[in-house]
């Protein structure tokens, strides 16, 4: 047996050894039997996905399924989620941050901010903070759009005006990665698509309180005091981290040099814009 069929064994083998230990302990005092074999199964599931057997989406149709063909749920109960307006939200603004991500939208409108803000180090840190804030309504993926597109254009800048981590990262690189860390969870309050866990808030305000939520209504609510902390947080970091680099102007340059390499805008870019635009209009 070779080194990869063993560990993919293990990551199959681990998460049926779990659902059947816990399946068949005792059910504890106060809880049902199929409360108890519905814990199996979800921790089954999780350890699924940290073992990665199959890809997340498999391992949780395999649970779905398994806690069906049990009788731990009824299939009514089971497929009640898909018939939630939350679940599709969150499922069609994961699908336009795929598109800003593989179309490389997300990176034109990353170095055309860079391009006309970037001359400063402060203006390097509005310029990724007003990218993330423009993709942040069709991307809930913080990670996606963070550590997919954000970041590494931070990482490039950093590289570009030489400064690495450690000593060097007080150049400026220890202030953006700070300001990218930090703008994510202000954009992503800011609107109901901006981070999966809003639209779960929302469900739970619904089904908890009676209180509807749109989309709208999140943005309203949200906008003034995100906004404050958007414009605040870089001139806070900016005076704790006190980078060695004021002006930047490779880093303006590199913007303008990369958006133009990128050419016009592709048919691909152009649907994801549209297809943006359009979710907003509808979400609104």
């Amino acid at each position: 047996m070779t080194e990869l069929t063993r560990k993919k064994a293990v990551a199959i083998l681990v998460p049926i050894l779990i659902a059947l230990i816990i399946w068949l302990i005792p059910v504890p005092e106060g809880l049902n039997s199929k409360a108890w074999q519905m814990f199996a199964i979800f921790a089954a599931t999780i350890a699924g996905i940290l073992t990665q057997p199959l890809p997340s989406g498999a391992v949780m149709l395999i649970a779905l399924c398994v806690s069906i063909f049990t009788g731990t749920l009824t299939d009514k109960q089971a497929l009640s989620g898909f018939a939630s307006g939350t679940v599709w939200l969150i499922f069609c603004a994961y699908i336009l941050s795929l598109g800003f991500v593989t179309s490389g939208l997300g990176k034109r409108i990353a170095y055309k901010m860079l391009s006309l803000f970037g001359g400063s180090s402060l203006g390097i840190a509005y310029s990724l903070g007003v990218s993330d804030l423009i993709m942040a309504p069709a991307m809930p993926s913080v990670t996606a759009r963070s550590g997919g597109i954000i970041f590494p254009i931070a990482k490039s800048i950093n590289d570009v005006l030489d400064s690495k981590p450690g000593i060097s990262g007080k150049k400026i690189g220890d202030f953006l990665t700070m300001v990218c860390f930090q703008f994510t969870p202000i954009t992503g309050a800011i609107f109901l698509t901006g981070m999966a866990a809003n639209p779960l808030v929302g469900d739970l305000a619904k089904k908890i309180l009676n209180l509807d939520i749109t989309w709208t209504d999140w943005f309203i609510a949200a906008v003034v005091p995100a906004s404050v902390c958007f414009i605040a947080m870089p001139l806070l970091v900016y005076n704790i981290l006190n980078p060695e680099l004021k002006k930047t102007p490779e880093a303006k340059a590199m913007g303008t040099k990369a958006y133009a390499a990128l050419g016009e805008m592709t048919s691909m870019e152009k649907k994801v814009a549209i297809g943006f635009l359009l979710a907003l209009i509808g979400w609104g």
